[in-house]
């Protein structure tokens, strides 16, 4: 039989039949966590560590030894040098002995088997061109502080503003050091997105270091402050950003360490903190929580924080210039917010956490609040507030929680001891849990609606992202050969069918997120770019998986599994063009694509190459007959776009009428509109609205400035931290 186009004939096998029975290496009767490596027997193996079964680098590993184990039931080729097309056998799917297991390090895309190029030497107090330095620090405001505020943005800016106006004012070390890492991060940006004003190439890599040479490399044995935790968060997420998840992980560790030792897991009812401060607190905490969270999901590894001993309050749904509002105000400073153990206590029906809803109904002087949510519940009252970053961030850190615990039940030591029917009830509570957050969702964040939208499109892609790779996360358990689960019985059976269907179906409502045309840089504009590559290998791996299993668990929607399939390796070839760690794992997936190729139907001669922009993409792989429409063609450089929508909302069955495409605009309001300069930093947020005071009294100082110029000081992050003090 001539091959084809992949996806676009049956495949050589029947998808509705069982493949020879074998053992498979995932499924229900696989969860017990163990290791046979030694991962201190060189520094490959260090440099890649352990990797839990939450973590893709697992998935891969379990991907490579069923590819192994399906390939052999084949004939093999005359020559291990090419396949039947002629193509020479992938250098990164090496076929081992089938008695053992591949090792980790060999599924790891990742880079931290390189080291991290240190350039010397470097004056940590040159900085840019204030031009250059407001450019950098917009492309971290836009495209990175919304997800993860772990700066007070109005101070911050204003102590920009009096760095680049007053050179006789000299930062402190860790000031500076927050400066280069937020330079480091918007220079990465730059890069990925080709942006017009980018210098060079290594730019962000001197950022960083020198960054690393004022406040990373000495500060193992210094008490943590909250400086401190600033500069291991924002290092963490560069890293993380450039590939280097291994340590990432280790700094977001001693971020978290150092976080607990300062109290921030804990609601403050102090009077020597303004209320403000402890907001932006409150907002640094759930910032280190939610990366802490993604490196931990990300490399299979526990976290170290203990829901149950928490108690700090989400954010407010409002942004900073809304913290003078008297209704903020008194929102900001009720004393009975963060009163219990939150994340156990988030309603299935609330998107945000019970103490929240206190907040919002504390009794005030005039009603106000109560007048707002008399008569509705929390849930109706986030749906009535306008967009912002808070509300999106709120939702942000509530997906993550949930997805924490899905990670915790399902993949973590305490699943090695529950029977396959407790481990059922997990999934299916966890499927409530995230469909009814979907459900509560405010409208302007619902990624699923044809409506015009308010919110950024990139915060509508990260929470249907984050969804998504939640729903595979809680679904992947099922993704196994049906003969390895027909044994658990007719129940098991079904319920692993159709489970197992959802965990495929996610992974290409995934795909169906990004635009028809794979335009890396488009797709970094409207993405959480820092890892972006971790979903969309999830989803290709998830497909992978499912094609070796002969699409069993969606025999209808095999050719669309397969086009699916083809879409994520045109994206990862897209995206190799900018980040070397999408070129290894495009390199891993074409490899396995390349094996199971003549087993499928596939005619691997169209398959994208390291590097394709793949501008003739086949369509969006949506789960029903309908045909696709038409997608105006997309721009990197044109900031109003329209993203292709998602194939269907989450609460639909696979087989209901879906909807049409929806846009994500990308030229949607500014949400930094209040920093800009004719509005705040030469208007109404004057330094003396600042308010210093001194770190070790508490009291207000009497001036901003001190009366010598010459001195070190150390320029504070927070709401009313002093700005100034001495080292």
């Amino acid at each position: 039989m001539p091959s084809t186009s992949i996806g676009e004939q049956q495949p050589p096998w029947n998808p509705r039949s069982d493949p020879p029975s074998r053992q498979s290496s995932v499924g229900p009767n696989k969860f017990i966590d163990h290791t046979k490596e030694d991962f201190n027997r060189d520094e490959t193996a260090r440099a890649t560590g352990y990797m839990g079964r939450s973590s893709v680098i697992a998935w891969l590993q379990m991907l490579s030894k069923e590819v192994n184990q399906e390939c052999e039931s084949w004939p093999s080729n005359p020559s291990d040098t090419g396949d039947d097309n002629g193509m020479p056998s992938p250098s990164l799917t090496p076929r081992p002995d089938s008695q053992s297991d591949p090792l980790v390090a060999s599924s790891n895309f990742y880079l931290d088997d390189l080291d991290l190029p240190t350039i010397e030497p470097l004056d940590a107090s040159d900085i840019p061109p204030r031009d250059t330095a407001t450019k950098l620090l917009n492309a971290y405001l836009h495209s990175v502080h919304p997800s993860f505020p772990i700066i007070g943005i109005s101070t911050f800016l204003s102590q920009f503003q009096v760095f680049f106006n007053q050179p006789p004012v000299k930062p402190g070390k860790k000031w500076l050091a927050i400066l280069n890492l937020i330079f480091a991060i918007g220079a990465k940006y730059a890069h990925i997105t080709n942006a017009e004003w980018k210098c060079g190439e290594d730019d962000d890599l001197i950022y960083f270091s020198k960054a690393r040479s004022l406040s990373l490399e000495d500060e193992l044995l210094r008490h943590p402050d909250l400086q401190q935790l600033q500069v291991e968060g924002l290092a963490s997420l560069y890293l993380l950003a450039s590939g280097h998840i291994n340590r990432a992980w280790k700094l977001s560790g001693s971020a978290m360490r150092g976080a607990f030792a300062l109290g921030l897991h804990l609601r403050n009812v102090g009077i020597c903190t303004s209320d403000t401060s402890k907001e932006i607190r409150y907002r640094v905490w759930w910032s280190l929580y939610t990366l802490d969270h993604l490196l931990s999901a990300m490399t299979g590894r526990p976290s170290c924080i203990v829901d149950n001993s928490c108690t700090t309050p989400l954010p407010v749904p409002f942004d900073e210039p809304d913290f003078q509002k008297e209704e903020v105000v008194r929102m900001i400073g009720d004393a009975s917010r963060g009163n219990s153990n939150q994340l156990d206590r988030i309603s299935p029906v609330c998107p945000s956490a019970s103490d929240l809803s206190t907040t919002l109904d504390a009794k005030t002087a005039d009603g106000t609040a109560n007048a707002k949510t008399s008569g509705s519940s929390m849930v109706e009252y986030l749906k009535s507030l306008p967009p912002c970053m808070s509300l999106y961030f709120i939702q942000l850190s509530t997906l993550t929680s949930i997805n924490k615990r899905m990670t915790s039940k399902l993949y973590g030591p305490e699943a090695m001891h529950s029977p396959w029917p407790s481990k059922e009830f997990t999934i299916q509570s966890l499927m409530l849990e995230i469909d009814s957050w979907f459900m509560n969702l405010p409208s302007a964040y619902d990624f699923t609606s044809t409506q015009t939208s308010q919110c950024p499109a990139s915060q509508r892609m990260n929470l249907a992202l984050l969804f998504y790779s939640t729903k595979i996360g809680i679904t992947r358990p099922c993704l196994c050969r049906l003969d390895s689960t027909r044994s658990q019985g007719q129940k098991t059976f079904d319920f692993c069918i159709k489970t197992a269907a959802e965990c495929v179906e996610s992974a290409c409502h995934m795909l169906t997120l990004l635009p028809e045309s794979a335009d890396a840089t488009l797709l970094y504009k409207v993405s959480p770019w820092w890892c972006i590559l971790h979903y969309l290998m999830q989803a290709a791996t998830v497909l992978l998986l499912e094609l070796t299993f002969r699409a069993q668990h969606v025999p209808d929607k095999a050719s669309i599994v397969s086009k699916a399939t083809k879409k994520a390796l045109e994206w990862l070839s897209a995206m190799s063009n900018f980040d070397e760690a999408s070129g290894r794992a495009f390199r891993l997936c074409d490899g396995f694509s390349r094996r199971l190729a003549p087993h499928v139907g596939a005619d691997i001669e169209k398959f994208p190459a390291a590097g394709d922009t793949a501008r003739d993409a086949t369509p969006d792989a949506h789960f029903d007959d309908a045909e696709d429409t038409a997608v105006g063609k997309t721009s990197a450089d044109n900031l109003t776009t329209e993203l292709d929508a998602i194939a269907c909302s989450p609460m639909n069955e696979s087989n209901s009428p879906l909807p049409g495409q929806i846009p994500f605009e990308l030229a949607s309001s500014d949400p930094f509109d209040f920093l800009k300069t004719d509005k705040s930093v030469s208007g109404h947020n004057t330094f003396d609205d600042l308010f210093p005071y001194d770190a070790d009294t508490g009291q207000i100082t009497g001036s901003f400035f001190p009366p010598e110029n010459n001195i070190d000081f150390d320029l504070g992050c927070f709401w009313g931290d002093p700005i100034f003090w001495k080292e």
